[in-house]
């Protein structure tokens, strides 16, 4: 075991907890208490033990995750070690989910606006299409198919010249992409 980094490991945490950096905090004790290798802690490291615990125990995200309220006790730290793990998992998890469902929602609204593009060029709207486009791109992170489909629905309905359009915006993401060129070329064909 090495005191000095357990101590280093806890007055770190305790400074997380600080700046509400419980993610952070949260692995920096489980740190700790894994270096002590199943052992209890020295009677010179229970009181960092006990003050980072402390700060941890009435950290507020925590709270809302729902965690249960715990104490350092000398000769529970594996207990405790195992406690802290879950949690730490658990609050990895939903960062995870919450990412997960920031991406769905981004890209159900990128395909909302391409859709209602559709419908617009279906009824011969083009400039409302051409709007709901534009919207749709502002949901756009990494799709790049996006180009070539809002390209090839413009030229389908004969707005040559948008098509063109989405085409080149495209072709600035993917400079090498065949599709892409093909549709400019050809919207340019049929333009004339």
């Amino acid at each position: 075991m090495n005191a000095r980094k357990v101590r280093e490991d806890l007055g770190r945490a305790k400074a997380c907890c600080a700046r509400r950096d419980t993610e952070r905090a949260l692995f920096l004790t489980i740190s700790a208490l894994k270096e002590l290798g199943g052992q209890s802690a020295p009677l010179d490291l229970r009181g960092d033990f006990r003050a980072a615990v402390a700060d941890l125990a009435v950290d507020p995200e925590l709270k809302a995750a729902g965690a249960p309220a715990f104490v350092y006790t000398p000769g529970a730290e594996k207990d405790l070690l195992q406690l802290l793990s879950q949690l730490y998992r658990t609050l990895k998890g939903q960062e995870k989910e919450e990412e997960y469902q920031a991406a769905l929602q981004r890209k159900l609204n990128l395909d909302h606006g391409f859709s209602d593009g559709k419908k617009f060029l279906a009824e011969g709207k083009p400039s409302e299409a051409d709007a709901c486009f534009a919207e749709a791109l502002k949901h756009y992170k990494d799709e790049k198919a996006i180009f070539g489909m809002m390209a090839r629905a413009m030229m389908d309905a004969g707005e040559y010249v948008r098509a063109i359009g989405h085409a080149r915006a495209g072709l600035k993401e993917l400079p090498d992409d065949a599709e892409l060129t093909r549709i400019v070329e050809e919207c340019t064909r049929l333009r004339q």
